[in-house]
C-alpha cells in the first residue's frame, strides 16, 4: 500500500494533503517536489501511529512541533501548529456526529 492510499483512510488528512497541494502549487514553482516530500511525510507518520491532529497540524503548518524545537519556534508559530491541531478535532468531532445521526 502506498503512502496515497494510507492516507486516503483518514479522509480529513487527504483532503488536508488536496487543499495544501492546491493552495501551493501555483504560489511556488519548486512546490511540486515539496508536495512530494509532505506525502512521503504524512504516509510515514500514519504508518508510525502519529496521532491524526499532529499530522493534519503538519500539513496545515509545514512544520512538526516538538518538545525540542517549541524553544526555536515564535509564540505564533506553536499557536498556529496548535489552532491547526485543535481544528482537526473539531472536524473529527463533527463527522463523528454526523455519523452517529
Amino acid at each position: 500500500m502506498n503512502n496515497d492510499e494510507l492516507v486516503a483512510f483518514n479522509p480529513i488528512l487527504a483532503n488536508a494533503v488536496k487543499e495544501a497541494e492546491k493552495e501551493n502549487s501555483q504560489s511556488n514553482a519548486y512546490w511540486g517536489r515539496g508536495i512530494n516530500h509532505l506525502r512521503e511525510m504524512v504516509g510515514t507518520c500514519v504508518q508510525a501511529g502519529v496521532e491524526p491532529d499532529k499530522i493534519y497540524a503538519l500539513i496545515k503548518t509545514g512544520r512538526i512541533l516538538t518538545d525540542d524545537n517549541m524553544k526555536l519556534l515564535t509564540k505564533a508559530d506553536v499557536d498556529e501548529w496548535q489552532d491547526a491541531a485543535r481544528e482537526y478535532n473539531r472536524l473529527a468531532d463533527s463527522k463523528i456526529g454526523k455519523k452517529k445521526k
